[in-house]
Order: structure tokens, then sequence, then C-alpha cells
């Protein structure tokens, strides 16, 4: 079973077919690794994969793509799925549309185009660390106020008058 979707946006096919190769290799296993051509691809797939509940976990979008700009688009992902690690590329050197996506899709990180392979294996497998750290986290808090929840319930039923 998987443990998430990384999902990597390009308009440029090369780009997309690069990064699903070397995604593939190193976390192939464990994450299903999708592209898409384009923002309303993207949101296509993040919307079928939340639909059969595996959550998307990565993003790593472009920042120039026709209808559509990767910080736009990271901020609809954010505000439709705000666990996940948003990251992009851009071969552009816009410090607003990367001022804009660090404050309002949470941009985990950002970086420049041609990219490291090294860099952005490193900059996954964290990316992926901290996605799982905090659904861990997560779960355990929704368990600690479903006991706290429990425990509340038990004593009110132990303070109530019986037998009325």
């Amino acid at each position: 079973m998987t443990k998430g979707i990384i999902l990597c946006v390009d308009d440029d096919s090369t780009v997309l077919n690069a990064l699903r190769t070397l995604i593939g290799k190193i976390f192939g296993n464990d994450h299903q690794v999708e592209i898409a051509e384009s923002a309303s691809e993207a949101l296509e797939i993040a919307e079928d994969h939340h639909k059969n509940g595996t959550p998307l976990a990565v993003v790593i979008s472009d920042y120039i793509m026709p209808w559509m700009r990767g910080d736009e688009l990271l901020i609809k992902l954010h505000l439709l799925y705000p666990d996940a690690i948003k990251i992009m590329l851009t071969g552009q050197s816009d410090l607003e549309g990367v001022k804009k996506a660090i404050n309002d899709a949470n941009l985990y990180r950002f970086m420049e185009k041609p990219f490291n392979n090294a860099d952005l294996i490193l900059t996954l497998r964290s990316a992926l660390r901290a996605f799982h750290h905090d659904a861990t986290l997560n779960a355990e808090i929704a368990s600690l106020k479903e006991q706290l929840a429990l425990r509340d319930s038990a004593l009110q039923q132990l303070r109530a008058p019986s037998g009325a």
C-alpha cells in the first residue's frame, strides 16, 4: 500500500519524465509518483486520489505554466490539502511568486532549474519525512482527544445522580 502521492507538475514533458524516472527509482516502492502537464490536470489527479483515500504527500510544481502559474496552483492545493508539502521549481527568478507561495501555500522549498538530482532527492526525502511525521502526530492527537472524550463521558456518568 502506498504511503501517499508525489505529484509532479510541469508543462515541459522532458522535465516531467526526468522527475518521474528519478523520483520513481528512489521513492516508487513506498509512494505513487504522478505527473501532470497542467494545473487543472494536477487538481484532477489530487482529487481522484483523495476520493480513493490516498493522501497527497508532496507536490513539486513548476512556476511558469500556461493558464495557471505554479504559485496559484500551490495555493489552491494548500486550501484543499493543507497537509501536503509544496515544492516549487522554476527557471525564472520571480521573487513575488515565491513570496506569494511561501505566505499563502506554506511553501516548503523553492528550487531553481536546472535542478541538481542529489539536492532534489534530499529535499524530497526531508519533505516526505516531515509529511509522515506530521501525519503521525495528527493521528496521536486525534487518539488522545478521543481518549479524553471517553474519560470525560465516564466521569459525567459517575457524577450523575443515580436512579431517579
